[in-house]
């Protein structure tokens, strides 16, 4: 099963454009990489996925999306 490692490297990825500027993001700017670390604590309201253009989804071999779901 693929799987993103959850690393200060793929954080900085992760915070530098895709989750944070996902239009589901529910972060307040510190949460993130959800594909490594689980779901969002906040409230998530479906508006698009960013998921499937980030390099640690990519280089991961992920095949998910809405990870700050859950699902």
């Amino acid at each position: 099963m693929a799987e993103a490692k959850d690393n200060e490297e793929n954080y900085k990825i992760c915070m530098n454009g895709n989750c944070s500027k996902c239009p589901s993001y529910p972060g307040d700017g510190k949460e993130g990489l959800y594909c490594a670390r689980g779901p969002s604590k906040s409230a998530v309201e479906k508006r698009g996925c960013n998921c499937p253009e980030c390099p640690v989804w990519i280089n991961s071999g992920l095949s998910g999306m809405y990870y700050c779901l859950g699902s």
